[in-house]
């Protein structure tokens, strides 16, 4: 994380309500400071909201008799007295872990980010296209300034292409694609062992930004996030700090 006044540690306090004033004043200069780490912040923050708002009544239920603690440790109350306290022991802990997962029942199946329609369209387009060796992208990185241009004009939407060199990748090209409907452009870059990585851009219709949000399919890490103009995921099969580092790096120079 970016400062070393404020960790990661202090952001989930933050959201948490768990920082004294003098510390969530900090953390509010950082974030105002810092756009990405805001909007991530922001999106626990929400994440908060609507777990709050979708499963607070389950927190309120009793939990089912056949959990209760003191009913499960009852049962072995003839044991002998040695046995007795490690059975209970090791009893106590599964039912607080079999209560705890009654509590969140639900929860655990919500679908991951990494698997929306716009996130499987651009995996797609990586697994085919990187693959390539003689037609990878319709215009090569000889001709860039034409093809920020010409994806410009199909997306409607100024694109600034990403300079990665300093992460160690370098612009092989891009082509236009169709996704979700729409005019989409994909841009891919390569380092110097041959490891590529895509975007995938279509037009916001929202305006809404969100912040990175990390999914992995089929062997592939993506990130996903939206701007005032653009819906871009990056995908590859680099280790997900490095891909994090060329998302946060994109983030700030697309559009």
């Amino acid at each position: 994380m970016n400062g070393a006044s404020v960790t990661e540690t202090d952001l989930h306090a933050y959201v948490d309500g768990a920082l004294d004033p003098e510390r969530c004043a900090a953390v509010d200069r950082y974030l105002a400071g810092h756009p990405i780490e805001a909007e991530r912040v922001r999106a626990w923050q929400q994440q908060n909201e609507a777990l709050s708002a979708l499963y607070h009544h389950i927190g309120a239920e009793p939990v089912p008799p056949r959990l209760d603690v003191h009913s499960i440790a009852g049962a072995f109350a003839t044991s002998g007295r040695a046995w007795h306290r490690m059975a209970t022991a090791a009893l106590l802990c599964m039912a607080v872990g079999l209560a705890g997962g009654w509590i969140g029942r639900g929860y655990w199946g919500a679908p991951d980010v990494g698997q929306t329609p716009l996130v499987n369209e651009a995996v797609a387009a990586h697994s085919l296209y990187t693959r390539e060796v003689v037609h990878p992208v319709e215009v090569g990185a000889d001709q860039q300034a034409h093809l920020a241009a010409w994806l410009s004009k199909r997306l409607d939407r100024n694109l600034v292409l990403p300079d990665l060199r300093p992460l160690g990748f370098s612009l092989v090209g891009g082509r236009l694609l169709p996704a979700q409907g729409r005019p989409a452009a994909q841009l891919m870059y390569e380092d110097e062992t041959g490891q590529r990585v895509t975007f995938l851009i279509v037009a916001a219709s929202d305006g809404h930004e969100s912040s990175l949000q990390y999914g992995q399919r089929d062997g592939l890490r993506s990130f996903l996030w939206t701007d005032e103009t653009i819906r871009c995921v990056l995908v590859g099969s680099v280790a997900r700090d490095r891909l994090r580092d060329i998302a946060t790096r994109a983030y700030e120079q697309l559009g």
